[in-house]
């Protein structure tokens, strides 16, 4: 292009744009970029045939990748080339199915090479996905099936034969989870007013691929639908087996063995195929065009229900779709931060809870956030009243909005006409999926309201009385526990019943095209940046940045993790504030490892001095539990206690084994001590670590 011209837009150009370097070599690209202006960024070329070369492209404004095929400069003098190449685009308009790949513009060269763009299949094709794994499970190649006879069904309603399905023309759409069928270029088109076959080739000439050729093709007789249904069952047979119904090889072998010989049934090679498939495709197969169903009867042999195309959701309710899920995480969130402090204080009492400004802050705080999550959260149930309102107007039944509203998938339209993963299973079982689908919403949506409800309703009927607060926290952790596990289990039966058809449905070769979209997008960003210093930087490293931000996540995970446990711990300690008590044990500790004793007593005329007061309390600190003497105590010169402990002989102040003999003393001082006991009393009240 004219811009590489220039040194300045060559000295910024780095070595990640490669593939725009291919490009520009490439005449015909160059041309088209021109022509497509920023319409379309194309990337690289994808494909070529014998008529026509396709790249692959980005449209900026709609965020999504496309194809834009070319008629190739070889044939640009070629009217018959010239009138295909339109032909396909022409009847890949007039179909319009959500199984035949779309077409969005079409345009011409400067030179008069025409082009036309169309929605990018990012899935592959069959046989690209044959080549690399072989034969398909049944289920999902009676639903590829199902979707090219779909397909052909309305190509057929609009007079267009494709005359060339193949598994390299059926490609897998990623996005929508279905096949899509490609590449109209040898299309015949037919009158519905019984004018002769338009034809683009010259007469008597047999378009297609030989292998995937009716009789009548073969022949040159007239072309009609039912040939399209003659490859559609030649289509089959390789998807379940990777092999041809014949066993001709050669050229002149297979037109022989289409036209004469009988098609070998499935279950020669698979054990596993149906007896209904079975027949379905030999009847496909039949040499007589008569005999072989329509595409509309393929379809609804394989996906019942699906003979039109179900529109969802409905029209008016797009914006109703899932709402139910969007709008259950903020209630939930401030039901539980407002229902919080009321639980602590009911299962622990106010003066354990609120004892201290910081407790008091973060009840006020919780209490206050919550309040403001149920406040944003009923802005929310008003866009839900006005979904209501619209779904009224239009005059939608309850049934259905409640399933658009609780399909978070987008997929409860292929749910109830059969189609993709739910194929194979009986009307039924799907309608009992979509009703599981509908309660495990609306339970998940139910469970905050339904325990703010019970918490008010129990703070009204009891909070007067002592059982009051047991009540509280009962109805609270009942309603979200019951209803969220009862939404857990309404979608245990989907994921259960349908996890391996979803699991094969996704073992598919999958592509990605992200990498290249950056050296298109740095072509656009070195036009658009013209006189401006600040580029696109130094390359970024993939794994330093990972590093750094594992890291980072895990100092802060555990640094959290600290945090918590020191939070649970002071909670503890504040809570029960006799959690570790002075005990004999701690005193017996402590005497393993000194001997000998010294007495620390108050003198009676108070002339105890703050010194001699704190190595005391240092002197009783030691015999909690052992360890190494604190900094404090290694500086100072005083010689610390060391005694021996008091010990009870267990036929004194017989006790229960949790109380503390001490305790045992003091009720048996009631009704008279013994010589034995009063001595012990007396020896006890002269250990140093009494006072």
């Amino acid at each position: 292009m004219q811009r590489l011209s220039r040194p300045s837009r060559q000295s910024r150009q780095s070595s990640a744009n490669a593939p725009i370097h291919t490009l520009e070599h490439d005449a015909v690209a160059v041309a088209l970029q021109q022509a497509l202006g920023t319409r379309v960024i194309l990337i690289r070329p994808i494909g070529e045939g014998g008529m026509g070369r396709v790249y692959l492209g980005r449209d900026p404004q709609l965020k999504r990748f496309v194809a834009v095929k070319v008629l190739l400069q070889s044939h640009h003098t070629d009217a018959e080339a010239h009138a295909r190449f339109q032909r396909e685009a022409q009847a890949i308009a007039a179909v319009s199915h959500p199984n035949v790949v779309a077409i969005y513009g079409v345009g011409e060269l400067p030179s008069g090479i025409p082009y036309f763009i169309m929605q990018y299949i990012a899935g592959g094709s069959m046989a690209e996905r044959l080549a690399a794994s072989g034969p398909m499970p049944v289920d999902v190649a009676e639903s590829v099936i199902g979707d090219v006879a779909a397909a052909l069904g309305a190509a057929h309603r609009r007079g267009i034969v494709h005359r060339d399905v193949k598994p390299a023309n059926v490609l897998w759409d990623e996005e929508s989870e279905r096949a899509t069928v490609s590449d109209f270029g040898i299309v015949s088109l037919q009158s519905d007013i019984d004018e002769p076959d338009i034809r683009i080739t010259g007469s008597g000439m047999a378009v297609g691929s030989p292998a995937y050729m009716s009789p009548e093709q073969l022949l040159t007789e007239p072309i009609t639908p039912k040939s399209d249904i003659y490859a559609l069952g030649l289509l089959g047979y390789e998807l379940l087996t990777a092999q041809s119904p014949y066993t001709a090889v050669g050229a002149s072998a297979v037109v022989a063995a289409h036209l004469r010989e009988r098609p070998r049934r499935l279950s020669e090679s698979r054990t596993d195929i149906p007896e209904a498939l079975q027949e379905l495709l030999l009847r496909c197969l039949a040499k007589l065009p008569e005999e072989r169903p329509t595409a509309d009867e393929v379809m609804q042999a394989l996906t019942p229900g699906a003979a039109d195309p179900l529109e969802w959701p409905p029209p008016g309710l797009e914006r109703a779709g899932g709402v139910l899920w969007r709008l259950m995480l903020t209630p939930l969130i401030g039901t539980v931060l407002l229902l919080a402090p009321l639980l602590l204080l009911a299962r622990f009492g106010r003066d354990e809870t609120t004892e201290g400004g910081a407790w008091m802050m973060l009840i006020a705080v919780s209490s206050l956030v919550g309040f403001a999550a149920l406040v944003r959260g009923a802005f929310s149930a008003a866009s839900v009243a006005r979904i209501i309102y619209r779904a009224a107007r239009l005059s939608y039944g309850w049934g259905t909005l409640l399933e658009v509203m609780s399909d978070r998938r987008g997929d409860t339209g292929s749910l109830i006409a059969g189609t993709r993963e739910y194929a194979a299973l009986a009307p039924q079982e799907r309608a009992r999926l979509r009703v599981l689908r509908v309660v495990r919403a609306l339970l998940f949506v139910l469970a905050s309201p339904v325990a703010l409800v019970a918490a008010i309703a129990a703070l009204a009927l009891r909070g007067g009385h002592a059982e009051g607060q047991y009540l509280l926290v009962d109805v609270v952790l009942a309603a979200l526990v019951v209803f969220g596990v009862l939404g857990l289990v309404a979608g245990i039966h989907e994921r259960v019943r349908l996890s391996g058809v979803r699991r094969r449905r996704a073992e598919r070769p999958r592509r990605t095209n992200e990498r290249e979209l950056a050296p298109a997008w740095y072509a656009a960003f070195e036009r658009s940046r013209e006189g401006q210093g600040f580029g696109p930087g130094r390359h970024v490293r993939r794994l330093l940045p990972l590093a750094a931000v594992a890291v980072g996540t895990v100092a802060v995970l555990f640094c959290a993790m600290l945090a918590l446990v020191t939070s649970l711990l002071a909670l503890y300690g504040q809570l029960d504030a006799d959690a570790f008590p002075l005990t004999a044990s701690h005193v017996t500790e402590a005497a393993k490892r000194v001997a000998g004793a010294r007495t620390f007593r108050a003198a009676p005329d108070g002339s105890t001095s703050p010194v001699g007061a704190g190595e005391a309390l240092l002197a009783v600190a030691s015999t909690w539990r052992r360890r190494e003497p604190s900094l404090i105590e290694r500086r100072a010169t005083v010689d610390y206690p060391r005694w021996q402990p008091v010990v009870v002989p267990d036929s004194l102040f017989v006790r229960p084994k949790e109380m503390l003999w001490t305790s045992a003393a003091t009720l048996k001082a009631g009704t008279g001590l013994s010589a034995a006991e009063r001595a012990i009393l007396e020896r006890a009240a002269a250990h140093p670590a009494r006072d």
